[in-house]
């Protein structure tokens, strides 16, 4: 869900960002298939589409999820699995949120009456919507029409490459130790050998995690299921900090990946980025974690856990008009592109023009195919003369009305982006042929990780 708000003053006095610096088991089940021309089975997303399809032309009536399960070729419990494995959403809860979102468009755009909207909308009632609108506004309907505020949830359009399943986990009873070494590089692997030196019969439940540094030496961390045996071996060992952490229930999303380290990082790319990103869940209080599934003492897959609960805040969408933004800016193209861009600003800023840097709080960056720009924003009024062999350039966001989509957190700006388009299409604006950009901006001075990431898109301006 997306909360989208229309104050009133000036987009940069409305909006805080950050920094262009990068921020940094499923089970396999088959069990329905739809058969394509010439006998080729359907790939489990396009079934998974096909339902998602289903499901949009009967928003406006009750949903039979047997028959959206059978518009794509499989189960209904294949269903419930499929939208958390997609969308990170319940089934029910993604029918709920993309009604409640088409019922206030309309709302918001038509003079229709609110028991027309309802029953259009496949409401039993007008106090149905009414007690929907309430809930996840906090608004009646006619306040919600006349304020500034708008919800948004947008329909689900992606290809999902990785199979992710939430479930209550119950993970047993561990004692937790610390491995330190000096080298980052295969720190995990000298964990594991040093822990099998020690434990070479042990075939229980086996766990570990990146660790926190200390004294000049790197860690990871590792859990084996709990027993005085093994406490006493452990203890005196290689590995410090021991501790016992007792059972305990948690909810996490899950995803099995084979025990490769580029493997490894991209699913916890996808994991994180995407897929946690677009949920109704966040990460709890608790860490991640993996677990290694072995045969004998080699291990063979990794089932990755973060620990999650419901989500209780979202990205918000403004519409606000700008008075316009400058920025100091570079361009480079190539792999390393935004890294290159971003380090000829710095360097120019830092021999030319260091008051700059001083007094800067916002960045930016404009991404289009392998060519990227970064920038640092200039206050208004403040000249910058560059010289002719610079490189750089004055880059202007021109004034006008701005969608922007602003969130806390960092990931792949293109899913920001594309989910920003899909706004604007669904709200009925129209934007203008410039590239989007994005601006990270701290928020409180002296803390650089409290930063804001907003995405721009210039709005064509509306004719009276």
């Amino acid at each position: 869900m997306i909360m989208v708000t229309d104050p009133a003053t000036p987009l940069h006095n409305a909006y805080q960002g950050g920094t262009f610096f990068a921020i940094v088991a499923a089970t396999a089940y088959v069990e329905m298939h739809a058969v394509l021309p010439g006998g080729m089975p359907m790939p489990g997303s396009a079934r998974f589409r096909q339902s998602i399809a289903f499901i949009e032309e009967h928003l406006h009536e009750e949903i039979p999820l047997e028959q959206a399960a059978q518009a794509g070729f499989t189960s209904l419990m294949q269903l419930y699995r499929d939208f958390y494995t997609y969308t990170g959403h319940s089934v029910k809860e993604y029918i709920r949120k993309r009604r409640l979102s088409v019922a206030l468009g309309m709302i918001r755009s038509s003079q229709r009456p609110l028991a027309e909207i309802a029953y259009a909308c496949g409401y039993s009632s007008q106090q149905a919507l009414c007690k929907y609108v309430k809930s996840a506004t906090s608004l009646t309907p006619l306040a919600y029409q006349k304020s500034a505020a708008c919800y948004f949830f947008p329909r689900f359009d992606s290809e999902a490459v990785r199979q992710v399943t939430v479930s209550t986990e119950i993970l047993p009873a561990t004692i937790h130790m610390k491995f330190y070494s000096t080298r980052h590089g295969g720190i995990e692997q000298q964990a594991l050998e040093a822990l099998y030196a020690l434990l070479p019969a042990y075939q229980g439940r086996l766990f570990g995690r990146d660790g926190q540094p200390q004294g000049g030496l790197f860690c990871y961390e590792l859990a084996v299921e709990y027993g005085p045996a093994l406490m006493h071996s452990l203890t005196g060992s290689i590995f410090r900090e021991l501790a016992v952490v007792p059972e305990r229930s948690l909810t996490c999303a899950k995803l099995a990946v084979r025990s490769d380290e580029a493997e490894i990082g991209l699913a916890w790319d996808y994991l994180y980025l995407k897929w946690l990103r677009t949920s109704m869940f966040e990460q709890d209080e608790e860490r991640y974690g993996e677990e290694y599934i072995r045969k004998g003492s080699e291990v063979k897959r990794l089932i990755l856990y973060v620990p999650v609960r419901k989500r209780t805040d979202y990205d918000k969408i403004s519409v606000s008009f700008s008075e316009g933004l400058e920025f100091l800016a570079a361009s480079r193209e190539g792999e390393q592109a935004e890294e290159e861009a971003a380090a000829a600003v710095m360097n120019y800023c830092s021999r030319h023009h260091p008051e700059v840097l001083r007094t800067a709080s916002m960045f930016c960056v404009i991404q289009h195919g392998g060519r990227c720009t970064c920038g640092v924003r200039l206050e208004r009024g403040q000249a910058i003369a560059l010289a002719g062999d610079s490189g750089l350039q004055i880059l202007q966001a021109p004034e006008g009305r701005y969608a922007v989509l602003e969130s806390s957190s960092y990931g792949d700006r293109g899913m920001f982006i594309a989910l920003l388009e899909s706004w604007v299409e669904e709200s009925g604006c129209s934007r203008e042929g410039t590239f989007p950009f994005t601006t990270y901006e701290t928020v409180a001075p002296g803390r650089p990780d409290a930063i804001t990431m907003s995405v721009w898109m210039k709005l064509k301006d509306v004719k009276k």
